[in-house]
């Protein structure tokens, strides 16, 4: 009971819209901003990077609360458990019964999950991609923001199949679950993405 307490404590934690709720407090939709993603990428460019920033902070952090607590106390053990738990915060946020289970992209959040599973190893790994494609192009699409997503979950495979082959292997079970739900909540913008690289290449 406690397990599956902490579970569902770590998915209402992430049910939490924060940009929602700080944009609504600016008077802005973020529906209508951009790709209508209610996340802090979109408040950030409706409200500047103030804003941008709280939102961003608190839903990664939303991604390691509670379920550091339970850990860093010792009350919660079971790897699997918390594998499941951290998965359950970014289900949370990508399905938030908050906006009707119209939740935003979940990546802030995701970063949170990796930081609580492994510290700072995938998180560097993520944030190594992410940064190297920002640094090439600066201004990007709702699709190339994607791709970038999309790289990293692609970068970071390897770190958990070898974390799996050293008997670690929750790791590479919320690896799976992270990558179903970034997937459903890309898919559209990588479909859309490649196609139109595909006919660029067809045309030349």
């Amino acid at each position: 009971m406690f397990e599956a307490l902490v579970i569902v404590l770590q998915f209402l934690s992430g049910s939490v819209m924060y940009s929602h709720i700080l944009a609504k407090m600016n008077n802005v939709d973020l529906r209508k901003v951009r790709d209508g993603n209610p996340g802090s990428s979109n408040l950030w460019r409706a409200k500047g990077w103030k804003w941008g920033a709280i939102a961003l902070g608190l839903d990664y952090f939303k991604g390691t609360f509670p379920l550091f607590l339970f850990i860093a106390t010792g009350s919660l053990t079971n790897r699997y458990v918390i594998s499941l738990a951290a998965l359950a915060g970014v289900v949370g946020h990508a399905f938030s019964p908050m906006l009707r289970f119209r939740g935003g992209k979940a990546v802030a959040t995701t970063f949170g999950a990796w930081s609580v599973l492994t510290k700072w190893e995938a998180p560097t790994i993520l944030g190594a991609v992410f940064t190297f494609f920002s640094l090439l192009k600066r201004k990007t699409t709702v699709e190339e923001d994607a791709f970038r997503v999309f790289l990293g979950l692609v970068a970071l495979l390897p770190y958990a199949v070898y974390r799996a082959l050293n008997q670690e292997s929750h790791i590479l079970i919320f690896y799976v679950g992270n990558f179903i739900v970034l997937t459903f909540k890309h898919w559209k913008d990588w479909k859309k993405f490649f196609s139109t690289r595909l006919n660029e290449r067809e045309n030349l």
